[in-house]
């Protein structure tokens, strides 16, 4: 990944690594909590990081349809 993708996906990744890892160190929450924070959006852990992608990919997408034509 570090060789072929973009420094904000890089970034991005290792963000969403660390959140990851910070949530193993909190509290355990319940049922509720939890889907309260799917509702406000806090559990999305991959967000930044799916956004990242999508913006590279669109990027190399129409660099790759402008060369064929």
């Amino acid at each position: 990944m570090r060789i072929l993708s973009s420094p904000k996906v890089v970034e991005s990744a290792e963000l969403a690594a660390r959140r990851v890892v910070d949530a193993y160190l909190v509290p355990n929450k319940t049922f509720l909590e939890l889907r309260e924070m799917t509702i406000n959006g806090s559990i999305d852990l991959l967000s930044e990081f799916g956004e990242a992608c999508r913006a590279e990919f669109e990027s190399l997408r129409s660099q790759f349809f402008r060369s064929q034509f």
